[in-house]
């Protein structure tokens, strides 16, 4: 038995026309759902922004510096530090080879003065992961960065308590503005 070849064409035109509608539809009911708020997007809300030894911690930050400062938790390197040299175009890929280095980092804590905002000093809480091969390059590596910025990066250990008057003296040097008295 043969198949007539024009039948054959027009019954794999209308399974290609169904296909087409069936993802058009399928794509118009996503865009409409995503443009009404109905849609839903793969993402959830974190339990909190840090872990209890992280609040632990920023709560001891916070009552060594008096409310002379301003604190901000889990800050992105690339919005502490820039890349030093001008982007030439969009394509520039050596400014792109350094910023991509900064711009998936983050620090724990970053102390900022509280009028202005200008940069005091950044902190690591450094934890156990801290003591891998792939944490302690990171490390180095941001520890230059900060370094080659001229911006300092303290690191405390992380650990069941916190001694305030060490936290403070330790921060002191990075909180006192030349020329402004607290």
């Amino acid at each position: 038995m043969s198949v007539d070849p024009l039948i054959l064409k027009v019954a794999i035109l209308i399974l290609v026309a169904a296909l087409a509608l069936v993802v058009i539809g399928i794509l118009f009911r996503l865009v409409k759902g995503f443009r009404s708020g109905k849609g839903q997007l793969p993402y959830a809300a974190q339990k909190q922004l840090n872990t209890p030894a992280e609040q632990a911690f920023f709560a001891a930050v916070d009552r060594a510096v008096e409310g002379r400062a301003m604190i901000a938790c889990k800050v992105r390197i690339a919005d502490v530090l820039q890349v030093s040299f001008r982007k030439r175009n969009n394509q520039d890929q050596r400014w792109w080879r350094f910023f991509r280095l900064i711009s998936s980092k983050h620090v724990d804590l970053v102390i900022c003065e509280s009028r202005g905002g200008r940069f005091l000093a950044a902190i690591e809480l450094d934890d156990r992961s801290h003591n891998r091969s792939d944490r302690k390059r990171r490390d180095r590596f941001v520890d230059q960065a900060f370094a080659s910025a001229g911006l300092p990066l303290l690191r405390f250990a992380a650990s069941g308590s916190y001694d305030v008057r060490e936290i403070q003296q330790r921060l002191e040097p990075h909180l006192s503005t030349p020329g402004k008295d607290h």
